[in-house]
This record gives C-alpha cells, sequence and structure tokens, in this order.
C-alpha cells in the first residue's frame, strides 16, 4: 500500500511538472521582445499607456519578426500599432504595408493599406488591401478582393481567400478568376498548393483554350504535366465536338483525353454520338476509342422525321481523316467499290443480251450481202464515208489551239475542288464482335463491321441478319450495304444469300441464291436481284387465305415488292417451276434449305442496343458564360493584365480566322453540290424496266460475280478473313471488271457507228 501511495505521488508530481513548463511555454509565447530600436519613449494619452518606439525597430513573437520605422505599444490592451515600411517576417513568409495593428492576445496581425503585399521564398506573390494574418498559425485571411501571381506568372484572383504557410496552400473563393499556360479560368474556389504546382477547383468551373471550352464541378489542374483531371460532371467543347464524362483526364497541350463513366461524345460535323464507360479521345486527327458498353448512334432528318440508328460491340473504333490523309490504297479499292456497286445486274445481262442479238443480226446481214453485188448507192455512201473520215482526220490535225487564260481558269478551278476535296472530312467506323445495331426501320446484327464514308458503304461480316420493317430477313455469309444520304440504299448479300420475307404467322416467301442484292427507296426494300442458281418459294393467297405454293428455280430472278409484297416476278435463264396446293406440301416442303427465321434474335428497340439516354447539347449555353474580366489583377497588376487582354486578342483572332476559312469551304460545298444536282436533272433517266413477267429468256453472261470489294490490308478485324475467302473475293473483282470491259467495248462499237452515221 505504502508503494502505490508512492507510485501516484510521482506521477502527480511528474503531471504538475509538465503542466508548469506548458504555461511557462505559454507565457514565454505571449511575450512580444522588442529587439532593436533607435529610441524609445513611455507616453500617456487619455489616461492609457503607451510605448512609443522609434526606429527602424525589429520586434519578435511567436518566431516571426516585425520590423517597421514607428510603432505604438499599447500597453493596457497589449497591441502595437506599427506604420511605416512594416514587414513580418516568418520562415517561408513575408507580409509588407504601411501599416499592421497587432494584437498580441491573439496572435493576429491585421494588415490595411493602399497595397497589402505578402509572399514566400518561392517567389508566389498576392496583392490586397486588406489582410489578417496569424503568427501562431501562420495563416493569412484576405478579403475585399485579391490577385495573387506564383512563380511562373500565373495568375489567380478572388474576393476572399486565405494562405496557410506550413501547407503552403492558398485558397480563393468567390468570384474566382485563374489564367495559367494560356488557359482562362473562373471557378467558385480554387485551392492552388505552391510546393506541387497543382491546383484543386470546385463547383462551377470554366475554362477557355484556345477555341476549347472545358466545365466541371470538381477537379484539379497538374500544371507539371498540363493534366486537367475532372472527378464530377466533366464536360469538353471543341469546335466540332462536345464531350461528356463523370471523370475526364485532359491533356492540356495534345488535347488528348481519356474518360470514364456515363461517356458522351456529340459530333456536330459527322452527325453521330458516341458512348460508353471508358473511352480515348484524340482531337487531330480525331479519334474516338470506345470499349466497355460503347455504342455509337448516327442521327439523321428525312421527309420531316428525325430517326437515328444505334450501333453496340464489345470494342468500336470511331474516327475521322481529311480525305489527303487517307492511304491511297483504300481510296482506290473504295473507288473500285462504288463503281461495281453502281452495276445493275439485270440491266447489264439485258443490255448484253440485246447487243449480243444485233451482232448476230450483223453478221447475218454481212454474210447475205457478200452473196450479192453492191449497188450504186452503197459505191456513193462508202465513198461519201472516206470523204468524210479524210475531211475529219484534216480537222483534228488542224485543231484550234484553246485560249490559254481558259486554260489557266480550268486549272484554278481544278485547283479548288481538289483542295475541298482534299480538305473534306471522312468518317469511319470499325465494330467488333457481338454488332448489334437498331433503327426504326432495319436492325441487324454481326460478329464485325467496318463502315468508310470514303465510299458510305458498311460492310458486315460473319453470320450477319439484317431485318427490314420486320418482315424480311437478310442473311448470307458477308453483306454490304450502301448509304446514300443517311439513307439505306442499297445491300449486296454475298455468297449464300437468303432472303426470306413473312407472310402470315405461318408461311415465309424464300429466295436463295449464290448472291443477291436488295434495292431500296426511303428506306424500304422496292426490289431484290437473286444471281447464281437461284430458288425461290412463293405463297399465294386467295382471300387472304394461303392456297398455293410455288417453288421456282432458275440461274437468276428479280422481283419487285409494293406495300411489304412481292407484286411481280421475273425469271432468267432455264426456269424449272412446280405449284403444289397448300393442303399438299409437308412442313418440310415449306422451306429451302438453309431456311431459318431468326426473329428473336432482333432488336426490337434501341432500348435492346442502349438504355442510354442522350445528353442535349450545352454549346449554346457555354458560348454565353461571361468570360472573366481579371478585375483585381488589373489593380494589383496593371502589366499583368494588359498581357491578357492581349494574349486574349491574338486568341480571338485565330478562332475568327478559323471560322470564316470554315464558312469558306461550306459555302464552295453547297455551291458544288447545288451545280452537281443541277447536272443531274438534266440528265435523260434510263427507261425502267418494268417487263418483270418474262420467262426463259437467253442469257449470254449470268453475272454470279459479287459487288463486294476487299484486301486484307482495307480493314482491319480481329477475325481475319481465311485465305479460301480473299481468293473468292478477288476472283469476284477479276470477273466485274472482265464484265466493265465487255460493256466498254461495245460502247465503243456503238460510239464508232454513231460517229460514222454523223459523217455522211
Amino acid at each position: 500500500m505504502k508503494k502505490l501511495s508512492s507510485i501516484i505521488f510521482f506521477v502527480l508530481t511528474l503531471h504538475f511538472s509538465f503542466a508548469a513548463l506548458a504555461q511557462q511555454k505559454e507565457s514565454a509565447d505571449s511575450l512580444v521582445r522588442l529587439i532593436s530600436a533607435a529610441e524609445g519613449q513611455l507616453l500617456e494619452i487619455d489616461s492609457v499607456k503607451y510605448r512609443k518606439i522609434i526606429g527602424p525597430a525589429t520586434f519578435l513573437h511567436n518566431d516571426t519578426y516585425m520590423l517597421c520605422d514607428t510603432a505604438m505599444w499599447n500597453v493596457n490592451s497589449n497591441r502595437i500599432y506599427a506604420i511605416g515600411n512594416v514587414k513580418v517576417m516568418q520562415e517561408n513568409t513575408v507580409l509588407e504595408s504601411h501599416q499592421i495593428e497587432y494584437i498580441v492576445e491573439e496572435n493576429l496581425a491585421k494588415v490595411s493599406g493602399n497595397l497589402v503585399l505578402l509572399y514566400d521564398r518561392e517567389g508566389n506573390m498576392l496583392k490586397t488591401n486588406h489582410l489578417d494574418y496569424n503568427t501562431k498559425d501562420s495563416v493569412a485571411v484576405f478579403y475585399n478582393g485579391a490577385s495573387m501571381r506564383d512563380k511562373d506568372g500565373s495568375i489567380m484572383e478572388s474576393i476572399n481567400g486565405t494562405y496557410d504557410a506550413k501547407q503552403k496552400l492558398f485558397t480563393f473563393a468567390g468570384d474566382v478568376n485563374m489564367f495559367t499556360d494560356s488557359i482562362f479560368l473562373k471557378s467558385n474556389k480554387i485551392e492552388y498548393r505552391t510546393d506541387l504546382n497543382k491546383a484543386y477547383f470546385g463547383k462551377n468551373t470554366t475554362a477557355w483554350q484556345n477555341d476549347n471550352m472545358l466545365y466541371a464541378n470538381n477537379g484539379e489542374f497538374d500544371r507539371g504535366s498540363n493534366l486537367f483531371i475532372f472527378n464530377k460532371d466533366g464536360y469538353i467543347l471543341t469546335a466540332e465536338q462536345e464531350l461528356w464524362a463523370d471523370k475526364i483526364n485532359y491533356y492540356r497541350l495534345s488535347g488528348r483525353a481519356l474518360l470514364y463513366d456515363n461517356i458522351q461524345i456529340l459530333d456536330t460535323v459527322q452527325k453521330s454520338i458516341c458512348m460508353a464507360d471508358a473511352a480515348i479521345y484524340n482531337p487531330s486527327p480525331m479519334t474516338i476509342n470506345l470499349s466497355e458498353n460503347p455504342v455509337v448512334g448516327m442521327y439523321s432528318y428525312e421527309n420531316g422525321k428525325h430517326d437515328t440508328l444505334y450501333l453496340r460491340a464489345d470494342k468500336i473504333d470511331y474516327y475521322v481523316k481529311r480525305y489527303k490523309d487517307v492511304d491511297s490504297s483504300q481510296i482506290l479499292l473504295a473507288q473500285e467499290r462504288v463503281k461495281l456497286s453502281n452495276i445493275d445486274p439485270i440491266n447489264v445481262n439485258d443490255e448484253l443480251i440485246k447487243k449480243e442479238r444485233e451482232l448476230a443480226n450483223a453478221r447475218r446481214e454481212a454474210r447475205d450481202a457478200m452473196f450479192r453485188p453492191k449497188t450504186k448507192e452503197e459505191f456513193e455512201a462508202e465513198k461519201s464515208m472516206q470523204e468524210a473520215d479524210e475531211k475529219l482526220d484534216s480537222l483534228e490535225k488542224n485543231e484550234i489551239k484553246v485560249d490559254s487564260l481558259q486554260i489557266a481558269a480550268q486549272a484554278e478551278k481544278l485547283r479548288q475542288e481538289k483542295l475541298a476535296r482534299d480538305t473534306m472530312q471522312i468518317a469511319f467506323i470499325d465494330a467488333f464482335h457481338n454488332v448489334k445495331f437498331h433503327r426504326s426501320d432495319m436492325q441487324g446484327i454481326c460478329d464485325s463491321l467496318v463502315y468508310t464514308g470514303l465510299d458510305s458503304m458498311a460492310r458486315f461480316y460473319k453470320e450477319p441478319i439484317m431485318w427490314s420493317d420486320t418482315v424480311h430477313q437478310f442473311a448470307a455469309d458477308s453483306m454490304q450495304a450502301v448509304i446514300k444520304n443517311r439513307a439505306l440504299s442499297k445491300v449486296n448479300l454475298i455468297s449464300n444469300a437468303f432472303i426470306a420475307s413473312r407472310q402470315d404467322s405461318v408461311y415465309f416467301n424464300q429466295v436463295k441464291a449464290t448472291e443477291m442484292v436488295a434495292y431500296f427507296s426511303n428506306n424500304e426494300i422496292y426490289r431484290f436481284d437473286a444471281l447464281g442458281g437461284a430458288s425461290a418459294l412463293l405463297f399465294m393467297e386467295e382471300d387472304s387465305v394461303v392456297t398455293i405454293m410455288n417453288h421456282k428455280e432458275c440461274k437468276m430472278l428479280t422481283a419487285r415488292i409494293k406495300d411489304r409484297t412481292i407484286k411481280r416476278t421475273r425469271y432468267i435463264n432455264d426456269l424449272k417451276q412446280d405449284a403444289h396446293p397448300i393442303f399438299m406440301v409437308t412442313p418440310e416442303e415449306q422451306t429451302l434449305r438453309g431456311f431459318k427465321w431468326s426473329g428473336d434474335k432482333r432488336p426490337k428497340s434501341r432500348f435492346e442496343v442502349t438504355d442510354r439516354g442522350v445528353k442535349k447539347s450545352k454549346r449554346v449555353e457555354l458560348a454565353n458564360t461571361e468570360f472573366p474580366d481579371y478585375s483585381y489583377t488589373g489593380k494589383f497588376f496593371p502589366e499583368k493584365k494588359d498581357s491578357i487582354v492581349t494574349y486574349k486578342i491574338y486568341v480571338d483572332s485565330i478562332i475568327l480566322a478559323k471560322k470564316i476559312e470554315k464558312e469558306r469551304v461550306q459555302r464552295e460545298k453547297r455551291e458544288q453540290e447545288r451545280m452537281r444536282t443541277a447536272a443531274d436533272s438534266l440528265k435523260i433517266p434510263e427507261p425502267i424496266k418494268d417487263s418483270l413477267d418474262k420467262e426463259n429468256i437467253e442469257s449470254v453472261v449470268v453475272p454470279k460475280d459479287s459487288l463486294f470489294v476487299g484486301e486484307r490490308g482495307d480493314f482491319a478485324l480481329d477475325n481475319k478473313l481465311s485465305k479460301k475467302e480473299l481468293r473468292k473475293q478477288k476472283r469476284y473483282l477479276k470477273k466485274q471488271q472482265r464484265l466493265k470491259r465487255k460493256q466498254e467495248k461495245i460502247a465503243l462499237r456503238e460510239q464508232k457507228k454513231k460517229n460514222r452515221k454523223s459523217r455522211i
């Protein structure tokens, strides 16, 4: 017990000893020491005792030195009024002003005057008229307006704020403006760590960088790496795109952005929307790599109706290039695809038949003419033709030269057209794996998809299926869709092509062939051609009841569709047909080999592709955002305000020049389109071939070739095409080229005939 009492006594003794030491330290901290002065006096004014210190004088309190010319020390209230060349100096911070009131008991220096200057040893400088500085906590509070220029020349200003010398932290609040690294910025609040060279901003932060604008409700700017990090409601506005995401890492120098969660990128030029939960954005050339539930929407306005095609896949690359930056091999392949796509196989077949018949008739007439003597009229006609040929040769040799001014004008026109073409923006989309797309009048699925704006064609690979109007289903080994004016124009079904049309809930009209071509108008199918080994099952109705099934086979067929129903069908070459009463047809006989209706896989609404909402454009809203006026900077750093204004004028001039150039290009593009439309309206349309009920027309050439063109380097898919498929595609191309050369020869012979007739 006695031992326990001794221990308690020892602990209590230690406690009171430490308390006494703390009191002594606190008492020492509360003391203000006069280190040096020229003269000191004791005064009493209105019963208040003062110590008048005439300097230069130096005081010490809380490891803080205070220097001044003159000081009045109120002994009763323990306050010091320092006047003239006042400085408050701590380890890392210096305060300068004309006068300071120092409240000793509160460790508070109240600084005011025409100019209050606070700076640290790193070179960061803040100017204001009113500032309170706590010498014990090393925290300054400024109010009624201030501006700070950091060691690198960046500017930050606000109405109120604080500076924590120990943490090297400036905090600006209330009408905060910032100018740093060619960026103008305004916010409700900014915290700037001078040691880390980072600025942390709060709500309603808007920044201007050249012709871009940035917005967020929380984030930071790392000046060392020139990186903006938006942690909440991130938004970027460029001249052509708008970007949203929950989090954005934006690299100021390159314009590159990493986006995460609830992403939307609106491309106003290409009229498209990209959405995902992870994306990489590069502005020049514009490239967007989408992953984690990526979706691309392409919107249009047709016949007074808005519509959007939504496309999803496991991974989507969306990018835009200037025409002159596209690889020349891609351009050549696209041009070849366009040429081949413009060929109408049925018309070509009919023309070839017609030409062959004409040639056969001409040979027969020539053979008959060999066995009869020429008449006088024929001799005279031959003589006249020879004279006309000689005269024509003479005129060609003495051709009049074109005026040099006309040549120069044509050259300038060609130069302008080339410039407009070279700067044209071309869009590309590569979608990889589990592709699904939906539009109100068209839906589809496939493994991978490639779209290029060079030819406005989308190519579908690996078991593609497409539905039109919920009635027609298209399937093949691969497909190629032609888009004109953002509307579906034609679909080429390549290898093992199959079209099925729902007749009713039980029966399906079916056509299969090596290849097929489907034609669309206003996004509705109105015709299809089956090329090479065509087979068809067609169900006939009487009084809305299916009674007959027709089974037909031929080398080629073409059909017209109206009101979603096959109205007329034309069979070409070697027609075989059977008609069966429907009650005699077994279920197995009601389908062609390979038939499979996959309606359960069809995306029935755009919400089966994506349930993401579409954000409205903020372009107009941000364009009306008030620009920072930097009023406090103009007051405290007028030369810096002048440089900011000068730079702003320079930036505005560049933006205006870009806008003028863009409007000029758009104006020229509209004029070229107007001229092209006017020229097209003067063309005589080809006669429409409606004789679809003719059967067994003898065909000289049956084109079984695909209108598809593709090489291994033309696109980059994870699943490469097999060598067999590549060889097949090359054979398709060679056959089509031979067909094209034959057409050109026939056309050349016809032109020579016309020339001879015109000479006579």
